[in-house]
């Protein structure tokens, strides 16, 4: 039967959503990006808190009003006769105004027009009853006779008050709705009318709506929000292997931190004040502004002195506690808040000083914010707009965004939402100005935010919900930035109503306290005392951190019902579960999980499927896997395609992919995900386009009685350049830290002009090469690999099949003699492997024994391997190898015996990382067995074995790629999914089918592994043809490069850090993006009463860890004497035993400090005394920043090693008739000296005879391959290795060739 596809507006969401836990499922298989690449913009449906006659208004009915008004919210309210249908009943004229009831001819829509107006208040009017301590939510549909005239609606109290409800910009000939809200003091009557300046202009009213609510009604409204935005009802079935419920098990969820982006501002006191820090770090806020240390006058108090420091170490902080930052401000359009050489200069000066200010500030910033808020103020100011035209916001608004595309700019408003009353910054004025910034060239593409102060007094929250309902209109996030309330009885409870009703409206993607502490007092309102002990206003912040998910404690304790069943409502977020049952002991499971209601949105807009929001597909009616025909789309040749998609299915849990048909009838798969019933997965992969022309997409599952339901489909094309580019700009945020160093004295004192020389001596990542047995027996084998890697993996030495031909004949010696070799060099060795799954590669006599002979056997072998390389001699061992394409000891000892040999061992070498390694993983996507869902589920249930949760994991794919194109864009997504646990990647054995293209396939699939943040370690299965490597060949049989030699040797000094210089400025600072690594860092600085002086010390760049200090600060340990000068002091340590070790001395003066560098090694351990000493007993020795740091023999080895700056190798005059000499040297050393050619010796044996035709040749052949040279030797002041005829000379005879030479 054909397949049939449905396109059908989404299905209603599910009311619950029953998730399947066998022990060890993830329960959704989504993990969050960083926090800056999260959308902070709500997915639900726009429905209003408050009541299903709540609306929120489209941008259209906000700024291009209505032929007809919509019926009135509410049915109206207490208002009479809301709709004007019957007549003007109700109603009465305010002042000189009259009012007429009128019916639209064309319409039929009724409505009453003031007219006859004298007073900007005169108008319709209806007389109401207030109630105290209501909230009072308010909405009108208005035009005017003439002129577009902006209109507010208030209220008159019956004490002679006025308070604003809102107000909407009126037009001739079309409704606009107004929107607002009031509360009041007291209660009392009050008299509803309209106001405009414009007296002259005719005032037509309809469907006029006034709700009361009480403060727990309104409450509840906020709470059954939150419940539909911001959280998900889950029901969690806890399962065994076999598919049983599990009755009575003990289930606990903990949110790993708060989901909704909530923080607090800061200031650079935090910089300096541990308590500070430790009250801010220990809150889990997301995100951070920076009070004034990013605005203008900071950055810039006199003209072109930048000062950015302040900024730089903030947001380091924020970056190493991962709380996010909102950029504020790039400019602000308040003329008070200008420097005064800003409002000095000339309207082109100043137009040349703003671009020089967005350039500057926003390329610094480039790519680490969250938002920036680019024009501060522009309703209520007008600073640039004088001094630039008219257009001076939005201009500024397409310079930022031409140099960071990537960060929502944001306005940035008061008043907006606080304050009814203020005309500059209503919700209608600040959607127009949005949208003629929007309007000007090419800012359609910007990503857009809308940014409100929430600077409150008494908050209005009816009038509050009512603004950002009409500023939701704009469809683009909507920011709480700056929130505080002013002080008074009842700050704190204003406060949590205000951040209340933020968090529960459903447009709200985000908000900033407004609270940076300093000793003198905060802006508005504090959090904390000056001793960092919260006010009430803190505790109120920290109640609605632990409400909304941010809480240490677990989020829900429970035990499953009769079925297994556990029932929940959980706020958005990852999760934590732990399940404990009897018939699982303690499992300690531990998983993500993210809770969302709905799909998100299509990645990259839909790409070539367009976007396709609100339609999704069904396939039913399938008769073959793959029946479910979606789209055709044209794909060209050598473009790479990433694909992403939603999907479920009808029945319980299956396998969906996505596939690629071509026209020429061929499969090409894509990518794969378990889709589950009653909720959306998200499924990713691609392709690459070997050809061009068309493609149908389709979705395919072996179980063909299952609807496939498919929404917010993807397919978006990259060019290989885009693709490469891509990847450097990750290598560049996941490989490389940005350093900011200082040089200064202990005391304090910058050194400006040291001059700090940048050395990396080893790269944080691990790149290598496997080798074998022949580098045993191969020098050259041997120097090629030391010369190039400190990572390896032995291809067949450690194999079982290799160390136990014979049963219980083992026999290690090769194994051994490799570790030794490796050890030696200073190369890290991954144990490979301990058993294979493949029955091919067993020990002959393995595979004939019986399942309990196989048990006890296999016993052994792990016991003796693991054991004999336990205690750090190796990085990690293949436990078991290709596990998920065999099984053979799962087929003999049962499905768990994967998991019970990572238990055994992990007993034996707790400290090693251990891994599963497969194949085909990320190189092939038609290979469903070992596809990277599958990887993640096995593995994931290996690690659920009991005794497993504390194993150090890893993820190993092996990366044998074909002769083809490698799949990048598949394996990306592969290792996005196998990322997604958390569990480090290597790839462990990656080659290449030899090829005219190997050397370009193995660059691509290298830089793709490099760059991806989830991979932690490469091994190539490649080396030189002298090894027998024959497939992926690195070297020839003389070791010179072949092409995919030349990638690696590339690679290698590509991705490490070049030596470079810097000078301190006139703070002692200077910056560098450092590759991560160990670096030798030397330093010269000038010294006012002695010659430059020089220091040296030892530096580590790392991901994790990137800076223990805002400042890396370089410090000087001196000494100095009381009087005179050259007097000499020594540093003298005097053990237990009375032994007494001069460690060094220096030569002191008065008035200036020299430092004193010495040593010692004890020959044995006790107390010791350090003490200085001076044979002038007269002489004061003074002494400042004494240092004795321990080293143990390995790290002393470790920094001998990393000193090591210029290595070379000695040559002789044999390399001039031998080319495998000259190739071989030529490929390794860059400095030489000649052991003979150039002795006296040499070029003259007989007297007055000189003979240089050799160290010529040889000086020819240096300078060919760029090799330095070291002269040796002129003299050498043995007597027996003079030239003959020189021994025998007198002394005076001996003085003339001396002279002579």
């Amino acid at each position: 039967m054909a397949t049939k596809l449905l396109l059908l507006p989404p299905p209603p969401p599910a009311g619950q959503k029953t998730i399947m836990l066998q022990l060890f499922v993830i329960l959704t298989s989504l993990i969050s990006s960083a926090l800056r690449q999260v959308s902070f913009t709500s997915t639900f449906e726009p429905d209003s808190p408050l009541t299903a006659d709540s609306f929120l208004p489209s941008l259209q009915q906000i700024l291009q009003c209505l032929e007809v008004p919509h019926r009135p919210q509410y049915s109206g309210g207490i208002i009479l006769n809301p709709e004007l249908n019957r007549g003007s009943a109700g109603w009465s004229g305010f002042g000189t105004a009259q009012i007429q009831h009128r019916v639209s001819s064309k319409t039929g829509n009724h409505f009453i027009v003031s007219h006859s107006r004298t007073q900007p208040h005169h108008s319709a009017s209806q007389k109401v009853y207030l109630l105290k301590d209501r909230l009072y939510a308010f909405s009108a549909w208005l035009q005017v006779s003439q002129g577009n005239v902006a209109v507010t609606a208030g209220f008159k109290t019956s004490d002679g008050g006025f308070i604003p409800a809102g107000a909407v910009i009126a037009e001739p000939g079309c409704w606009s709705m107004l929107k607002g809200g009031i509360t009041v003091n007291t209660s009392g009557e009050a008299e509803l009318y309209f106001h405009t300046r414009n007296s002259t202009a005719d005032l037509w009213v309809d469907s006029v709506s006034l709700q009361p609510f009480t403060h727990q009604e309104w409450r509840s409204h906020q709470d059954r929000s939150i419940e539909q935005t911001r959280k998900e009802k889950v029901r969690i079935q806890v399962v065994d292997k076999q598919g049983n419920p599990l009755p009575n098990a003990n289930v606990t969820i903990n949110q790993n931190g708060l989901s909704f982006p909530f923080g607090c501002a800061i200031n650079k006191n935090i910089l300096s004040n541990a308590a500070y820090k430790n009250w801010f770090t220990s809150r889990g806020f997301r995100v951070t502004t920076f009070e004034n240390e990013m605005k203008w006058y900071t950055n810039e108090p006199s003209r072109g002195r930048e000062d950015y420091s302040a900024a730089d170490a903030l947001l380091w902080f924020a970056q190493q506690h991962n709380v996010a930052v909102r950029g504020h401000n790039v400019l602000w359009d308040d003329p008070n808040y200008q420097q005064g050489w800003l409002n000095s200069l000339s309207p082109r000066d100043f137009g040349t000083a703003v671009r020089t200010r967005i350039n500057s500030v926003v390329s610094r910033y480039k790519g680490k914010l969250v938002a920036w808020d680019v024009v501060n103020e522009n309703l209520h100011f007008s600073a640039l707009e004088n001094k630039l035209g008219s257009y001076a916001s939005a201009l500024a608004y397409n310079l930022a965004y031409k140099i960071d595309w990537e960060t929502p700019l944001f306005m940035n408003e008061y008043n907006t939402i606080e304050e009814s009353g203020d005309p500059a910054s209503t919700p209608v004025k600040y959607l127009q100005k949005l949208r003629g910034i929007r309007r000007f060239s090419n800012n359609n593409w910007i990503k857009f935010g809308i940014g409100l102060e929430s600077h409150f007094g008494v908050p209005n929250l009816a009038y509050m919900r009512a603004s950002i309902d009409t500023l939701a209109a704009a469809n683009v996030p909507i920011w709480l930035t700056e929130v505080d309330v002013k002080s008074s009885p009842d700050q704190a409870s204003y406060l949590e109503q205000v951040l209340r009703e933020g968090h529960a409206h459903p447009k709200v993607s985000g908000m900033v306290v407004w609270a940076a502490w300093s000793p003198q007092g905060c802006y508005r309102m504090c959090l904390t005392d000056n001793n960092f002990r919260n006010l009430p206003t803190g505790d109120v912040v920290d109640k609605l951190l632990h409400e909304w998910g941010g809480g240490r404690e677990a989020s829900v304790v429970g035990e499953t019902d009769a079925n297994g069943y556990l029932e929940a409502s959980l706020f958005h977020g990852d999760y934590n579960v732990s399940i404990v049952h009897p018939r699982l002991g303690n499992s300690g499971l531990v998983r993500k999980v993210v809770c969302l209601k709905v799909p998100l949105e299509a990645q990259y807009g839909g790409g070539m499927i367009g976007n396709l929001e609100g339609l999704y597909g069904i396939a039913y009616n399938r008769t073959y896997s793959h029946d479910s025909v979606f789209k055709t789309v044209q794909v060209v040749e050598g473009n790479l395609y990433v694909f992403s998609g939603w999907v479920q299915v009808t029945d319980e849990s299956r396998e969906v992919g996505v596939v690629f048909k071509t026209n020429r009838g061929e499969l090409i798969r894509g990518g794969r995900v378990t889709a589950k019933a009653g909720c959306w997965s998200f499924l990713k992969g691609g392709i690459f386009a070997n050809f061009s022309g068309p493609v149908e997409i389709l979705f395919e599952s072996k179980n063909t009685s299952a609807e496939i339901w498919i929404e917010n489909v993807s397919l978006h094309p990259f060019t290989m350049s885009e693709w490469r580019s891509h990847q450097d700009r990750r290598v560049a945020t996941e490989r490389k830290s940005k350093v900011r160093f200082q040089v200064k004295y202990k005391n304090g004192t910058s050194l400006r002009g040291a001059k700090v020389t940048l050395n990396q001596i080893s790269p944080e990542f691990p790149f290598g090469c496997g080798m074998n047995y022949r580098i045993l027996s191969s020098t050259g084998y041997q120097e090629w690999f030391a010369s190039r890697f400190k990572y390896t993996t032995f291809t067949n030495e450690m194999k079982w099949y290799s160390t136990e031909k014979r049963q219980g004949q083992e026999n290690y010696t090769t194994a051994d003699a490799m570790m030794k070799f490796a050890k030696e060099k200073g190369i890290s060795v991954r144990g490979h492997n301990i058993f294979w799954d493949d029955p091919k590669y067993q020990p002959g006599w393995v595979r004939d024994l019986s399942s309990e002979e196989l048990a006890e056997a296999a016993a052994k072998r792990i016991d003796s391997v693991v054991s004999r390389y336990a205690g750090g001699q190796l990085i990690a061992w293949d436990v078991m190898n290709e596990n998920l394409h065999f099984s053979f000891f799962e087929d003999r000892l049962g499905r768990n015996a994967s998991a019970e040999y990572f238990l055994r061992a992990h007993q034996l070498d707790p400290n090693v990382r251990l891994f599963m390694n497969e194949y085909n993983t990320i190189e092939y996507s038609g290979d469903e067995d070992a596809d990277p869902v599958n990887y993640r589920n096995r593995f994931e249930e290996i690690l659920s074995y009991p005794g497993n949760q504390e194993i150090k994991a890893g993820i190993g794919v092996q990366g044998h790629f074909s002769y083809k194109q490698p799949n990048l864009a598949y394996m990306r997504s592969s290792l996005d999914i196998l990322a997604s646990t958390g569990i480090p990647i290597w790839l462990t054995e990656v080659s290449i089918g030899p090829g005219p293209n190997q050397a370009e396939y193995l660059e691509q699939v290298l830089r793709e592994a490099y760059s991806h943040p989830g991979v932690e370690g490469i091994i190539m299965f490649a080396g030189p043809e002298a090894g027998g490597f024959n497939e992926t060949t690195l070297a020839d049989k003389d070791f010179n490069n072949t092409a995919a030699g030349d990638v690696v040797d590339k690679l290698i000094h590509e991705w490490e850090t070049k030596p470079a210089t810097f000078e301190s400025d006139e703070k002692g600072f200077f910056e560098a993006l450092l590759f991560h690594g160990d670096y030798n860092i030397s330093v010269e600085y000038p010294d006012e009463t002695t010659d430059p002086s020089s220091a040296f010390l030892h530096y580590k760049v790392s991901k994790d860890v990137k800076l223990q200090d805002p400042l890396s600060t370089f410090l000087i340990d001196l000494v100095q004497t009381s009087k005179g000068s050259g007097i000499v002091v020594d540093a003298v340590v005097r053990t237990s035993s009375g032994e007494l070790h001069n460690i060094g001395k220096a030569i002191a003066s008065n008035g200036c400090w020299s430092m004193l560098k010495g040593g010692l090694s004890p020959n044995s351990s006790g107390l010791a005394e350090v003490s200085f000493q001076s044979k002038d007993p007269t002489a004061e020795v003074w002494v400042e920043n004494v240092a004795l740091q321990q080293f143990t023999m390995k790290q002393w080895r470790s920094h001998q090693d990393h000193i090591i700056e210029k290595f070379g190798c000695g040559m002789n005059l044999h390399i001039l008739s031998s080319k495998p000499y000259r190739n071989w040297f030529a490929s390794r050393f860059k400095h030489t000296t000649f052991t003979n050619a150039m002795k006296w010796y040499s070029t003259e044996l007989v007297q007055g005879q000189e003979n240089y035709t050799t160290p010529d040749a040889m000086l020819r052949f240096c300078k060919k391959h760029n090799i330095s040279i070291r002269g040796h030797n002129v003299f050498w002041d043995n007597p027996k290795c003079q030239p003959q005829w020189v021994k025998n000379l007198t002394g005076e005879e001996l003085e003339q060739p001396r002279r002579r030479g």
